[in-house]
């Protein structure tokens, strides 16, 4: 196997040298988690068809540079934080703790310190120079962090985006193509696209919350935009629409349905693919679950551990059920015994473990690559949402009957039992995501080559004329102000023609009848 790997890396490593290929600048935000693992996906399938491709990541997550998993494809530019690394590293350690007492829609980490993180990065004479003088083709960025599309207009070359989360509707209202309140959920809510009148309602303040969110977000980057200059004619909102591409981690066999402009491509699953083989420790344990089965537990990239009494509840749930557990498990508090049928791994092989014919469920956070591996490999869901679009995945995974929601300020250890028993007993789940799966599989490609495919071809013949102009509209031209205030001059003036003729006509018929009786003494 590993002479397999090196003759590939070989082979990849004289492509690169021999094949006349574009050069791609990438950032998933600062290099870490889900995001950039779609965008790193992305990534190899470029240099594997000849292109260059070098990551932007911070030097808080440096460590991403030295893994030969990655260093042997990309190139990598590495930024200093505003902030130290240590801040950095306790501002998402500290996420694990807020989730688990709040109700948060939205974690707020992707505001104020990115934004003190991109002036920093402008301000790098050094590592903007490189940048410079590197010829970037194009610049393909995470749409959760402006920056890099700061970058592209500074360096006056083309910007493709790409969303590690599953909302392709509101990707489409940013590509200024307007939905249906009524009938869209807006991301984070958890509402599903069949509202009553309370979600509706939810939906529109919803709506116009995330209005002021983006306006304050876009802000803070007009701010730096304007310092250094960068296309001093447009705003953020103008730049954001002049997207070439609008790469969506989504696919409509599960989204709920909404209408998308040309340069919306949905590209869900990127990092879904057959399994492969399991590490010899894991495999072992896998087997030894017989006929029962083994049930993978996990909370995603970000949540470097989970508060003991939600982390009782979990184990103790475990312990009673026939099944085997591969629980990722980061940190185990003192104390803290795990039962027999459970193995804790700081990380695990999710997608493999998932395509495994023994893996009976997948109880998880709600993150999107774990869904869409989920579907790919047709295995039911326990979802406990804790922050941000893993609501959305809820939402989605009750609507379509392919597994069970719980609340997490309800993670007990009977509803999580509970939960589990039900997934394993009712025969509905796994014959709805078996339909699922089949309809998400039924492609003409799979997702990272489709994605692939519309970089290559918007750098060929260009995207302009797949955008929407709403943008590069007034706001009198955008609104038909100026369409509305022409008919209404019209109307006014044909309001007055015909009073005018009316009056008119009154004023002659009047004199007839008053000359009338004049005429017959006659």
């Amino acid at each position: 196997m590993e002479v397999s790997v090196f003759y590939q890396l070989l082979f990849l490593s004289l492509c690169r040298q021999f094949v006349s290929g574009h050069n791609f600048l990438m950032n998933a935000i600062f290099g870490e988690g889900s995001h950039f693992l779609c965008s790193a996906y992305v990534g190899e399938r470029l240099v594997q068809q000849g292109h260059n491709v070098t990551f932007l990541i911070s030097n808080a997550y440096a460590h991403r540079a030295n893994d030969t998993k990655f260093s042997h494809f990309f190139n990598f530019e590495i930024f200093q934080h505003a902030d130290s690394v240590e801040a950095v590293h306790d501002l998402y350690d500290g996420l694990s703790n807020r989730v688990f007492k709040f109700h948060m829609k939205s974690t707020g980490i992707m505001t104020e310190g990115p934004v003190a993180d991109c002036e920093a990065l402008l301000a790098d004479v050094d590592i903007m120079s490189r940048l410079r003088s590197a010829n970037f083709t194009a610049v393909i960025y995470d749409i959760t962090w402006l920056c890099p599309l700061l970058i592209a207009k500074h360096l006056d070359i083309p910007y493709i985006t790409q969303s590690a989360l599953s909302s392709p509707c509101r990707i489409t209202g940013w590509s200024t193509t307007p939905f249906s309140l009524a009938s869209i959920p807006v991301p984070r809510t958890g509402l599903s696209n069949k509202m009553n009148f309370l979600g509706r309602m939810v939906n529109l303040f919803s709506h116009i919350w995330m209005q002021f969110f983006y306006e304050f977000s876009f802000r803070q980057y007009e701010n730096i935009k304007n310092k250094y200059n960068i296309a001093p004619h447009a705003s953020i909102p103008q730049l954001v629409a002049q997207t070439e591409l609008f790469l969506i981690n989504t696919d409509f066999s599960v989204e709920f349905p909404c209408a998308l402009p040309p340069n919306v491509i949905p590209v869900g699953g990127l990092t879904t693919r057959p399994s492969n083989q399991l590490p010899s420790d894991i495999e072992d344990f896998v087997q030894s679950s017989g006929n029962h089965g083994v049930i993978v537990c996990t909370t995603g990239t970000y949540l470097t551990s989970i508060p003991a009494h939600a982390l009782e509840h979990l184990l103790n749930a475990f312990g009673r059920l026939p099944q085997k557990v591969i629980f990722q498990l980061r940190n185990i508090p003192s104390g803290i015994n795990l039962p027999s049928n459970v193995y804790s791994l700081p990380w695990v092989p999710q997608n493999d473990l998932l395509g495994h014919p023994k893996t009976r469920a997948l109880l998880f956070h709600g993150g999107n690559n774990g869904f869409y591996e989920a579907i790919y490999h047709a295995v039911p869901m326990i979802v406990f949402p804790l922050y941000s679009d893993q609501y959305d995945t809820g939402a989605k995974v009750e609507s379509h009957g392919i597994g069970i929601v719980i609340d997490k300020f309800n993670l007990t250890e009977d509803t999580i039992y509970s939960a589990l028993s039900e997934i394993m007993t009712r025969v509905s789940y796994k014959n709805n995501i078996q339909r699922l799966s089949a309809m998400f599989r039924d492609k003409p490609m799979t997702p990272v080559d489709k994605a692939v495919y519309w970089i290559d071809h918007v750098l060929q013949h260009g995207g302009n004329q797949y955008r929407i102009p709403y943008e590069d509209l007034k706001l009198v031209e955008r609104n038909l102000i100026d369409v509305l205030f022409f008919i209404v001059i019209i109307l006014v003036f044909s309001l007055f023609v015909l009073m005018t003729f009316a009056k008119f006509l009154f004023t002659i018929t009047f004199h007839l009848i008053s000359d009338f009786p004049k005429v017959k003494d006659e």
